[in-house]
């Protein structure tokens, strides 16, 4: 009788094992990023946020995708991202890099340029689509730190709509920094290309101060809406990054501001 007792024990633990590994295979764990948020399609498949910081907030935010079922990582699909902000009584996107598949970190990488906080006047969630099959991720965009503004949108002198991202620095040091603004134009609320061939002037000033710095590098065009150059900060503080936008010798804006404070 204790034989048969320990057999069914044994043959017990294992059933119980092996279920918990069935269940656990569907767990992606991402080392160096946190998970802000998951969703299941209709046949199966999950698919988790994850992201740099431990929250979205105004601006630019490079996000993560993983897929995973019931055998364990998913890959080799398209991935489509639509983020949209409900109003209650309207609806809009915004600017967003789609993700690609990286096969050294296993993950679809993208971005997201978010416009506005979530709150009184809207939710913000994300629509994924694989394989012709769609869910929802909702999530929240919290305002960055204050004597922050990494985003903004303007009406050109030729009575387009842009916006305006700061994409680097991202962590600001005392020094040069590398710069990197992406710049995309609103045809409507759902719809915005980056924009290429501009030419771009800035300025970077501490208002409390009242001085600049010296050695900054224009951006230029790199593609894909992409501007690079270099920002020298002299000291920590708030920093105003001032810039004028042209094409060719026309200007399109002056005067555009983004804030960063370290």
């Amino acid at each position: 009788m204790k034989n048969i007792t320990y057999i069914l024990y044994i043959l017990l633990f294992a059933v119980i094992s092996t279920a918990c590994e069935k269940d656990n295979t569907n767990d992606i764990n991402v080392p160096q990023k946190v998970k802000i948020t998951e969703s299941q399609f209709s046949n199966g498949l999950k698919i988790t946020l994850w992201a740099d910081q431990q929250e979205l907030t105004v601006g630019y935010n490079p996000i993560y995708i993983s897929l995973s079922n019931a055998s364990g990582t998913v890959t080799g699909k398209t991935v489509h991202i639509h983020p949209e902000m409900d109003m209650h009584s309207m609806s809009h996107s915004s600017p967003v890099e789609q993700p690609q598949y990286n096969s050294i970190s296993g993950l679809y990488a993208g971005a997201v340029v978010f416009t506005m906080h979530s709150g009184e006047m809207g939710s913000w969630k994300l629509i994924a689509t694989v394989d012709g099959q769609s869910t929802t991720l909702n999530i929240t965009i919290n305002n960055p730190p204050a004597g922050n503004k990494k985003v903004t949108s303007f009406t050109g002198e030729d009575g387009k709509a842009y916006t305006l991202s700061l994409v680097e620095p991202s962590t600001p040091k005392i020094g040069l920094n590398d710069l990197e603004i992406l710049i995309n134009r609103r045809i409507d609320m759902d719809t915005f290309p980056t924009e290429e061939g501009l030419t771009i002037e800035f300025e970077p000033d501490m208002p409390s101060m009242g001085h600049g710095s010296p050695n900054n590098v224009h951006p230029v065009g790199t593609g894909k809406g992409r501007y690079k150059g270099k920002v020298n900060f002299t000291m920590t503080g708030e920093w105003r990054l001032q810039f004028t936008i042209k094409r060719g010798e026309d200007v399109i804006k002056e005067n555009v501001a983004l804030e960063l404070t370290f």
